[in-house]
């Protein structure tokens, strides 16, 4: 009897050591984290709301609208909604130091630059942002060639698709922003007397924002001149000279104008 007693302990302990065994395998396995990576592309054209349960090609995106309208091309704007990294994005970051400039340069301007400043800070502050994904978008380009032809990543986008505009538009070192009827083959320069420029602009160089992302510097002084056009729907960026606040403001200079890429017409 005491043996069978015995054995009949050791088969409890050896039964309860396995249960506990089980207990912490099942625990261990739930504790893995298996991350799940999304493969769904959510694409935002226009006012229409498309979803692909696998990454498509740029032709395959465009194939439900290219051919409603005649649409502008070099126009079409692509963006990247969702922060993959759930970092703050690259455009907000940026956004926050051009205000922090606008702001600190404000502060030893003259009276009437100063407000000038304090516009476009405001101005700044009410752009819709989101990262600029620069390809070519050409519905005959993508079908045609591999080039230009890309696949999307899994994730969420924003893309533009815009009919032929008819104006270019000046902003920044300007008393206010300013839109102007398109010229063709008409020169930056010669569209330069019909804004009016904030006294502290730079007098002698602009830069041209090309709808398809393309940044061009131009020369629109008597001495510098290039003959440089605008496409339909370009931005003009006029820069704040350095003889009015120094060599420091080509940071911001610059920085408003990487800032203008991120920028989602609204």
């Amino acid at each position: 009897m005491k043996i069978l007693a015995i054995l009949c302990c050791g088969l409890s302990l050896v039964s309860g050591l396995a249960a506990e065994s089980n207990a912490d395998q099942v625990k261990t396995e739930q504790a893995v984290d298996y991350t799940f990576v999304p493969t769904a592309v959510n694409i935002d054209i226009n006012t229409r709301s498309y979803t692909f349960e696998t990454k498509p090609r740029l032709a395959e995106v465009l194939a439900p609208i290219a051919l409603e309208q005649d649409w502008y091309w070099p126009g079409s704007k692509l963006y990247r909604l969702d922060n993959p990294d759930g970092q703050v994005s690259a455009p907000e970051q940026l956004r926050s130091t051009v205000l922090q400039q606008l702001h600190a340069f404000s502060m030893s301007a003259e009276p009437a630059v100063q407000i000038e400043l304090m516009a476009l800070r405001y101005q700044v502050a009410s752009w819709t942002l989101a990262t600029r994904v620069l390809i070519p978008i050409n519905y005959d380009l993508a079908r045609a060639q591999a080039a230009f032809n890309p696949r999307f990543d899994a994730g969420a986008y924003k893309l533009q698709l815009v009919e032929r505009p008819e104006q270019v538009h000046f902003w920044g070192a300007v008393t206010q922003r300013v839109t102007i009827p398109h010229g063709g083959a008409t020169a930056i320069a010669d569209y330069m007397a019909a804004i009016e420029r904030s006294a502290a602009a730079d007098g002698s160089t602009v830069y041209v924002i090309q709808p398809d992302g393309t940044v061009t510097k131009a020369g629109v002084a008597s001495w510098n001149r290039q003959h440089i056009e605008a496409m339909p729907g370009a931005e003009v960026f006029i820069p704040f000279a350095t003889e009015w606040f120094g060599v420091d403001i080509d940071s911001l200079n610059q920085n408003l104008l990487a800032l203008a890429l991120y920028r989602v017409a609204q």
